[in-house]
């Protein structure tokens, strides 16, 4: 294991420092290396394990279970159960995410000054700034030629013959292979997760990174913050203690959308406040199928490498092309038996485009109690449908402007293939979560800032209404949903609220 870095299971936790971190991931990463640069002690406390690029595997099963939230069946319940997707690993899901960098949109973060009174806190010179840091240290850059794939090309045609803004995707990657396997955490150490940089980073300045650290109440002397208590997971002669740890400065909660709100109520801080874990947002998600006559290699390359954002502010829906490992994409083929095995003989000749939505849907999150984990409610609305089935629509019509001979809409109810004159099936697809395979990424809400006390979680400088020295630094603080993919902002607005605390 890298210095810095230990398994509280094996030695335990004997470590107070100025500031405790709770969560490894954007918020928690930027933070770490933030505070430790200041001259700062830190201590960071993660919940699952340190896995080197070594230990890694290629199937996806073992890679679900070994680096995602319960085995990666975690799930937003409503009218139908809607997967999570979240990893439970230092580095958090900057370890298994497709690196994918969008600094906030201007128009979003006006909407945060004027409707949640963030003006001082959020500041645009201040975020530009460390957007503009972040870039440098992480080798933001486009997807270049040589890890572009048949799909980002055809992408990119369909898009600018259909007059829709596209880009290649930024990335945080530095010398990336193209092996489209990003879900698994990346085997070759380019992808830049917060494990690989600014937790390595932090290290280098002090900080003391701790895996299988299950926090679970924060401590408080009055309405102070002063530390967490917590149990030891993972395996060895540690596994299964308790531990306690002292922060003289602040206690910073970056433990994700879910447990950082879920954290707050179980160690019964903000049970009166009536945004503490409402407001759940997400970008759901789908995906279709494009059949072409060349070869597409559609498990190749960088995992995601091009989009087509242009419909962001008008549907609400960003385009992007998916290379997965063969198993995951054999499974969005339609058909059983020999009508799937001719579909899958064409396996190679697919191009497999998601369709992101910023939904406006609202959900809520909730400690179990009697489980002892987390339980997520979300039901997207009728015209989060709508726009989703147009957005389908789009992107099935770019797939034939590119050249396509056939669609696979991947949506129940609707023919297994389509040809371009039968676009207008789209119009009668479901409007409700049964018809359709959808994902929930990109989380956002549940600790919201504001001014308004009743009404917000943390104020304009992150920091916890009513609790001195406890802060909340990942995206549950962002009050609205962005749009866009968020790693970039948490890490922008979790450097900018701990450079301020390092000078406080």
């Amino acid at each position: 294991m890298s210095a810095g870095f230990h398994d509280a299971a094996e030695n335990g936790i004997a470590v107070d420092a100025d500031v405790i971190i709770v969560g490894s991931g954007a918020g928690g990463g930027a933070a770490a290396r933030t505070l430790a640069d200041a001259g700062l002690s830190v201590l960071v406390l993660e919940e699952g394990p340190y896995l080197p690029s070594a230990s890694l595997g290629y199937k996806t099963f073992d890679s679900l279970h070994a680096l995602m939230r319960n085995g990666g069946q975690q799930a937003a319940f409503g009218k139908a159960a809607v997967p999570v997707v979240q990893a439970c690993v230092v580095g958090g899901t900057t370890f298994v995410n497709s690196a994918i960098i969008w600094r906030l949109p201007e128009k979003v973060l006006a909407k945060w000054h004027a409707e949640h009174g963030l003006a001082d806190g959020f500041r645009a010179n201040e975020l530009d700034d460390a957007y503009a840091l972040i870039e440098k240290d992480m080798f933001v850059r486009p997807v270049t030629d040589s890890v572009a794939t048949g799909s980002d090309r055809k992408l990119a045609l369909g898009a600018e013959r259909a007059g829709i803004e596209h880009r290649a995707i930024h990335r945080n990657e530095k010398d990336c292979k193209g092996s489209g396997r990003c879900l698994h955490g990346c085997h070759n150490d380019a992808k830049q997760s917060t494990t690989i940089n600014y937790l390595r980073r932090a290290t280098e300045s002090g900080a003391q990174v701790f895996s299988h650290a299950r926090v679970e109440r924060i401590l408080r002397e009055g309405s102070k913050a002063v530390g967490v208590t917590g149990t030891i997971r993972g395996k060895g002669p540690q596994a299964g203690k308790p531990f306690r740890a002292h922060a003289k400065r602040a206690v910073i909660i970056a433990a994700s959308v879910i447990q950082s709100p879920n954290l707050l109520r179980r160690s019964r801080i903000g049970l009166d406040n009536s945004a503490l874990g409402n407001h759940f947002m997400a970008h759901p998600g789908t995906s279709l199928v494009g059949l072409y006559s060349e070869p597409m290699n559609p498990w190749s390359g960088a995992s995601q490498g091009y989009e087509a954002y242009g419909l962001r502010d008008t549907l609400g829906v960003k385009i992007e092309t998916i290379n997965v490992p063969p198993e995951v994409a054999a499974s969005r083929l339609p058909g059983f038996g020999e009508k799937y095995l001719s579909m899958l003989d064409r396996l190679p000749y697919m191009a497999i485009w998601s369709v992101a939505l910023k939904s406006e849907a609202e959900g809520n999150v909730r400690p179990s109690w009697l489980l002892g984990g987390d339980i997520i409610r979300y039901e997207m609305t009728s015209g989060d449908f709508e726009r989703m089935r147009q957005g389908l629509k789009r992107a099935a019509e770019m797939h034939f402007l590119a050249g396509a001979t056939a669609v696979l809409p991947g949506v129940h109810g609707l023919p297994g293939t389509i040809t371009a004159d039968q676009l207008s099936v789209f119009d009668s697809a479901p409007l409700d979560g049964t018809g359709y395979g959808i994902i929930a990424t990109h989380l956002f809400g549940t600790c919201r800032a504001g001014t308004d006390p009743k009404h917000s979680v943390v104020d304009a400088h992150l920091q916890v209404h009513g609790t001195p020295n406890l802060y909340v630094m990942d995206a549950s603080v962002f009050p609205t949903n962005t749009g866009v993919n968020p790693q970039h902002s948490i890490m922008a607005i979790s450097t900018m609220a701990s450079r301020r605390l390092a000078s406080a």
